[in-house]
């Protein structure tokens, strides 16, 4: 049950900027995470171990960021066998740039 508002929790909180980051990782990866230090956008961590096993299974690799605006998924990037993301801190900042930018 903790994992569930855990999610939910990211997702559906209480949103004071349009656009969220939300990175999720394992704990025995944890040294592969990317240290964000992001601007114009909610960012949120989470570690997989506090998810229920069923929100655990749909998550296919750690690190794992997804970017959400007013709610809905836009972006998301994954660590895939490398376990490790693929994609910059300013690479993000410059996509959540762009996502602003829209109406």
């Amino acid at each position: 049950m903790r994992g569930l508002v855990v999610l939910f929790m990211l997702c559906f909180g209480s949103v004071t900027a349009q656009v969220k980051v939300v990175q999720i990782n394992s704990t025995w990866n944890k040294q592969n995470d990317l240290e964000l230090n992001l601007k114009n956008c909610q960012y949120e961590y989470a570690l997989l171990d506090d998810l229920t096993p069923s929100l655990k299974s749909k998550v296919k690799s750690v690190p794992f960021i997804y970017v959400l605006k007013d709610g809905h998924i836009v972006g998301q990037f994954d660590g895939g066998l490398r376990m490790k993301l693929n994609v910059t801190e300013e690479e993000l900042q410059q996509f959540i740039d762009r996502i602003n930018e829209i109406n």
